[in-house]
This record gives structure tokens, sequence and C-alpha cells, in this order.
């Protein structure tokens, strides 16, 4: 494939990707080491070791094209609140450590099972504010913690009164700057991680050389142990020393957040590349790091979003990943002793802008908008929970605050997709004169709700009031469920306390399309027995609309005296077709045709059958079918005694369009178009005129139906 192919972008994207995750990775190794009372070389390791397997790792599986995966903000912050709880109890470093490589693997461990077992499509109804919220929390944490970081060196005031004291904040203020300038100066050509990391270094040895202040060994990262020092993994009895509750709550934490953040940069990676990453296969692979990380005792990530921009915009693809992790890996194996020149206060800068960068300024735009203004609190109810609590709770809130968003939301959206009643709404039965002038007259009293959505708790009380309100102006309710995803306990117990309302009130209540979807099978009524004992399942189930209506119309017509029975014989001369011939029309239409027999089931022609013949239904029913699938079919029309069919292949010869079924013991009178021929003129001319009369104002109502159905289409 093209996409595989090494190119000179692959190349670049990786140098620049490298470029600016680097400075971060190590400056988020020192924040998160500093806090365990761990050396800042210590720290520097960590956020190289975590950046090389991330890359060599998921960029070698290849899931998202062009993602440069590193330690980060989030993991970093979440993870300093929990060893900063630590240390309020006393532990030790070598506790902190063992804690975080135990949480690093697990985290691993359930993200990966978390991808294998399909939860990474559950991620997208985590809603933006919730995110935002989340990512901007952890965003002023970061400034925060290099804030503390820095004012070390002026404990006990709010601000540094020395020189010495303040020199770190310089240089921290110029790379700052560095980081914002150089982009705009040089049209983003130019990151601003990497400026700030030149411009800091620089500006820190040119301020101690204009400046007469004692340089601390502290100030700068220090000589980075070499790969000799590394040791993995720990033996299983360090496990009975863990706090397992810390453990696992923040590898559940972290989980949920690392999984959100990298499919939102897998998706920022797709939006450049033109590729579509496999969100199951990215996890997986991102999991995978954590566990090798958390062995190596390193400081875990995942994509990061500003790097994988700035690879991706300098042309990398499939390969830069892998190009940014040898460059890691050449760093770490060769530059150990770059960090004595590497300050600490320029990655304090450069860590406090990526966190900046974090904060969503646009809640702020949310909360003066009257229509996002919930957005915003939800926003702001994150943020607060992380700066007040810890992200370990942030993130349990966020899920919660997503679950509620998400009923809330669900509750509200409307439940009823349209509202059908009889007099404008027919089911396909064509029906003798009578029996339509009957259905035009009551046929209100036929009401069908068409049901959408999710039938849960949250809105089987809603359903149940407009339901209620039908009971009083119904004898048919038909519930129709088609585009109902689910239904939950709650609504079932609804839906048998509305069915028993429905009994007490003389309306009889109808459902159709309760399809295999919504876990019933084929034991609707035992599924639904079994919910409450105290109310018994009586109602009728059809498998379509068309089949519940034509259910209903026939105990409508009943009701009014109308008795419609596919055994009933009605007379050729009481045909639909005989409606406006005179007695010497009909006395001619009786001598062109013969009587004919049809079996239950059988055809009485197929689909692209050449006819020419026209049929008057005398007894039983016929249906017209067309073939959808093997052994599915769906009823186009069904012409019950009194009707007639046929009639264009009569008209105008040809093949016919559908199948036609004869309904029970069938008979019909057929008349063929060639009979007409033994008329003489003037009985023909007197006969096809009212035919064709009769014709098309049977056309006129077919069109209008289907006009209507078309604009009901229309609505779906």
């Amino acid at each position: 494939m093209k996409q595989n192919r090494f190119t000179t972008g692959d190349l670049l994207g990786g140098f620049s990707g490298a470029a600016v995750a680097l400075p971060q990775a190590i400056g988020l190794g020192v924040v998160l080491f500093s806090t365990m009372g761990l050396g800042a070389s210590a720290g520097a390791l960590a956020g190289l070791l975590g950046a090389i397997i991330l890359q060599l790792v998921v960029g070698g599986v290849g899931a998202t094209v062009g993602i440069i995966s590193a330690p980060n903000g989030p993991m970093t912050m979440l993870l300093v609140g929990v060893m900063e709880g630590m240390a309020v109890h006393g532990e030790q470093s070598e506790a902190m450590l063992l804690t975080l490589s135990a949480i690093l693997i697990l985290t691993g461990i359930f993200q990966i099972l978390f991808a294998l077992a399909g939860g990474t499509r559950l991620i997208k109804y985590i809603p933006y504010p919730v995110i935002a919220g989340l990512v901007a929390g952890v965003g002023i944490l970061m400034v925060l913690s290099q804030w503390d970081l820095l004012a070390k060196e002026w404990e006990g005031s709010l601000l540094p009164h020395t020189i010495q004291g303040a020199f770190g904040l310089i240089v921290a203020f110029i790379t700052v700057f560095f980081m914002l300038a150089v982009p705009k100066l040089t049209q983003g050509k130019v990151p601003g991680a990497v400026a700030g990391l030149i411009s800091g270094i620089v500006g820190y040895f040119v301020l101690l050389m204009l400046i007469p202040v004692e340089a601390k060994p502290s100030w700068v990262v220090g000589e980075i142990p070499s790969a000799a020092s590394l040791h993995f993994g720990f033996s299983l009895d360090q496990i009975s020393h863990l706090s397992l509750n810390t453990v696992i709550s923040a590898a559940l934490a972290l989980m949920v957040l690392g999984t959100v953040d990298s499919l939102v940069t897998s998706l920022v990676a797709d939006s450049k590349t033109g590729e579509r990453h496999n969100s199951a296969k990215e996890i997986v692979a991102q999991g995978s790091a954590q566990v090798l990380i958390g062995l190596a005792s390193g400081l875990g990530g995942w994509g990061t979003k500003g790097a994988t921009l700035v690879s991706t915009d300098a042309g990398g693809r499939r390969w830069a990943p892998l190009v940014a992790g040898m460059l890691f890996l050449l760093l770490f194996l060769v530059a150990g002793s770059a960090g004595k020149y590497l300050p600490v206060s320029v990655l304090a800068g450069i860590v406090a802008m990526v966190g900046a960068g974090m904060i969503d300024l646009n809640i702020v735009a949310w909360l003066k908008s009257k229509e996002m203004r919930q957005d915003g609190i939800v926003a702001l109810l994150v943020i607060a929970v992380t700066l007040a609590s810890s992200l370990i709770v942030a993130v349990g809130a966020g899920v919660v605050v997503a679950i509620l968003l998400y009923l809330y939301k669900d509750a509200k959206r409307p439940i009823v997709h349209r509202i059908v009643t009889g007099d404008t709404h027919r089911s396909t039965c064509s029906y003798p004169e009578e029996a339509e002038n009957i259905l035009v007259q009551y046929g209100n009293r036929i009401i069908m709700y068409e049901l959408r959505g999710d039938l849960f708790f949250g809105t089987a009380d809603r359903l149940r009031s407009k339901l209620e309100k039908e009971l009083k102006r119904g004898s048919t309710l038909i519930l129709h469920f088609r585009r109902v995803g689910s239904i939950d306990m709650s609504a079932m117990i609804v839906l048998l306390q509305i069915g028993a309302e429905a009994r007490k009130e003389g309306v009889e209540l109808v459902y159709c399309h309760l399809h295999h979807g919504l876990g019933f099978g084929n034991k609707i009524e035992k599924a639904f027995q079994e919910i409450d004992k105290r109310y018994r399942f009586e109602n009728r189930v059809f498998t379509d609309s068309d089949s519940a209506f034509e259910y209903a119309e026939r105990k409508t017509l009943a009701h009014y005296g109308y008795l419609l029975a596919d055994d009933k014989r009605v007379e050729i001369t009481e045909n639909n077709l005989c409606t406006h011939l005179n007695e010497r029309q009909k006395a001619l239409l009786v001598k062109l045709g013969h009587h004919v027999h049809f079996e239950d089931q059988s055809k009485i022609y197929t689909k692209d059958m050449a006819s020419e013949s026209l049929y008057l239904v005398l007894k039983g029913a016929v249906e017209l079918r067309l073939n959808t699938r093997e052994a599915y079919y769906r009823r186009i029309v069904k012409y019950q005694p009194g009707a007639y069919f046929g009639e264009l292949v009569f008209v105008r010869p040809g093949k016919t369009e559908a199948d036609a079924v004869a309904i029970g013991e069938v008979e019909l009178f057929e008349i063929s178009r060639s009979a007409l021929h033994t008329l003489n003129e003037k009985e023909l001319a007197d006969l096809a005129l009212a035919l064709l009369y009769e014709f098309s104002q049977s056309m006129i109502g077919m069109l209008r139906f289907s006009a209507k159905e078309i604009k009901r289409l229309e609505a779906w």
C-alpha cells in the first residue's frame, strides 16, 4: 500500500514530533518524580523511557497514522495527585515508585480489556463539556504545579524578594515569551516548544553570566542515568505493600481519561492525514505500552495533540512515530550528559504553557450564551471538582455527569414520532364502497402512535401521560415500535398498566413492529407476563403496521354493523366496478367473463407474467405481494370481496408488477381484454367508456393515497 511506504515526510514529521514531545516528556517526568521526593534526573529518565516505549509500541502497531504518543499532562497530574496523597500519609519514595508501576500496569490491562470488549464505542457518549472541563482542570493544575516547583526558591512568601529566588521564574518567563512569539514570527514553521527550549537554555546561561547569582545543582536536570541503571518489574512479595484501593481507582480513572484523550488525538491525526484510525487497536496498543512502561518504572502517557499536529503538518504519516521513537532511544543511549545543561525552570515554562493551552476558553463563551449555558456550567463543575478534590474524583464525577446528561437529554427527546388516525391513513386493503364510507366517517377512532428512541424509566411516565389522553377518544390504539431502540422493565410495566386501563375504557391496545432488537425474541407474551404477574398481557401483536391497521379497520366496521368476512360472497353486479354502470352495461360485463377458483396461498399470477385480464373478487381475498428477499415479501394491497384488480394490464396488456396470492378459498370473475372483441362496435364503445370512467375514479383515489404516503414517508 502507498501509505506504508517510507517517505521524507515521515523523517521530517518524526523529527518535528520528537522535538515537541521531548521537552514535555522530560518536564512532566521531573514534575512527577519531584513530587515523589526523587531527583530531577530520575524524572527525566522516566519521561524519556515513557516516550520511547509509547512511540515504538504504538507507532509500530500503526492503528492511527501519524499519531505521536508521549507522557502528557492528564496522566501526570493524576499521578501527581496520587503521590501527594501518599506523601501526606508519610509513604516513602520506594513505595511511591512501586505504586506508580502498579497503576500503569493495571491501567494498561484495563485499557486492553476495555478495547477488546468493544468499550471504545461507548466513549462517544461522554459529552464534550465534560471532556473540556477535565482537560481544562488538568491544564490549571499543570500551571499551578510549575508555580509551586519554582516557588520553592522563595518559600515563605507569595513572590520572590531576591534575584537569587527569582532567577528560575525569570528563565521560565523567557521560555514562555519565546514559545508565544517565535511561532507567530515564523508563521508556525518553528514549533513553540522547540523555540522555548532553545531560547530558555540560551537565556539561562546568558543570565548566569550577567547576573550575580549562585547556581544550584537543583536548577538543572543533571546527568540522565544510563541504560545500565534500569530494572524491569518487581517481585510478587511487594504487592502486599500496595494500597489496592488507590491503585485500582487510579487505574480506572486513567483508563477512562486515556481512552478519551487518545481517541480525540486519533481524530486530530485523521483530519490531517485523511486516514481512519482503528479505535480498538489503538487502545490495545496504548494499553500494551502502559504495561511495559510500568514494568520499567517510567512515566506513562498516550497520544499528544500538539506533537501530532506538528508531525503531520511536516508530512509525517505511517512511519513518523517510529522515527520519533528511534530519536528518543538514540538520545537516551548517547546523550545522557545533556541533562546537565537542561534547566528545570525551562521545562517548567514549557509544561506551564502546555497546561495553559489545554484550557478551553470557549467555556466562557458557553456561559455567556443562553443556549449553551448548561454546557458551560457542566464544564465549570468538572473543573471545580478537579481543583477542589483530585483528578481521580473528577474523572468519576465526569462519568457520572455524562451519564446524568445522557439520561436527561434522552428523557427530553420526543418519544412520539408521529400520530396517525384512521380517517387520514388506511391499510392497503381495498374495501367495498359501503365499508369505505364507514371508515371515512368513523376512522378517527383508530389511533396509531409511532414511537421512537429508547423507552426507559426516564420516558415511561411521559409515554403514559400521552397515551392516557387517547383512551378517552379511541376504540383501537396501535403502538408502533419500529423506531424504538430499546425497552427497559419500567417501560414494559407502564405498557402493561396502560393495557389494563385501556380494557376498562373499552379501548383495545394493539402492538406492531416489536422487532427482535428489543430483546423479546418469539416469546413476546411470556416476556411481558414475567415482568409483573398482576397484569395480564391480552394485547394483539402484529409484525407490521399494515396488518395492525387492517385489524383495527375490520373491528371498526364490525362495530358499526358492517360485517366484513372473506368467505362472504359478493355478486358481480354488486362489485365496486359496477358502481356507475347501468343495467345494460352490467349485462355486457357478465357476458364477457368467466368464474375461476383458487386454493388458499395459490398464485393467480406471478411478477413479470404477461397478462391482459381484469379480476373481480367475489369471495375470499387476494393479496398483491412484492418479494423483498427469499421467503420475505411486502404486501402492496389486499383486495376484499367486492373489489377488483388488474385494470392496468387490462387497459394496456403487459407484464404484471407483483405476485397475486389467494387468501383462503377464492372465487374470481375474470374478464379478458380479448373478450371485448366479441362485442359489436356500439356495445364496445358503451362499455369501454363506462369502464374507463370507473378506472379513472379508482386511479384518482390511488394517486391521492400515494400522495399521502409520500408525505408520510418524507417525515420518516
